[in-house]
């Protein structure tokens, strides 16, 4: 039995019922559209409503819908977005680490990952 669920902000992005009876619809669709119709019948759909200012992003209790457009949040993302550049970068540039044959780790394992991650997120490199 498929379980399909989707968590918004209560009254901020599906704002009626109309709108919530055609996501439940258009979710289950696009769900029977790739594993067959068989499945029609026990594919549940839930909408969970999560009440204002019981969630956030970047630790902003939201809907702050100021601080979505304002330039702290502006200056979160350009510097995660900074960071993860200089680390694509720096995994284009460096020889890709040799793996194990029986399971893809590379040669220094985890830590190796581990290491080089957290001195990119860091800004140590």
């Amino acid at each position: 039995m498929p379980i399909i669920t989707v968590k918004v902000i209560k009254g901020v992005v599906l704002t009626s019922d109309e709108q919530k009876r055609d996501l439940l619809k258009k979710m289950t669709d696009a769900f029977i559209s790739v594993v067959g119709d068989v499945a029609r019948p026990y594919t549940y759909c839930i909408i969970e409503e999560t009440p204002l200012f019981e969630w956030s992003i970047g630790g902003q209790p939201l809907p702050d819908l100021p601080f979505l457009y304002g330039p702290d949040y502006a200056k979160m993302h350009a510097d995660a977005n900074a960071i993860m550049k200089a680390y694509v970068e720096s995994q284009s540039a460096a020889p890709a680490p040799e793996a194990k044959a029986d399971d893809n780790v590379p040669a220094g394992g985890h830590d190796e990952w581990s290491s080089k991650a957290q001195d990119i997120w860091a800004g140590s490199t």
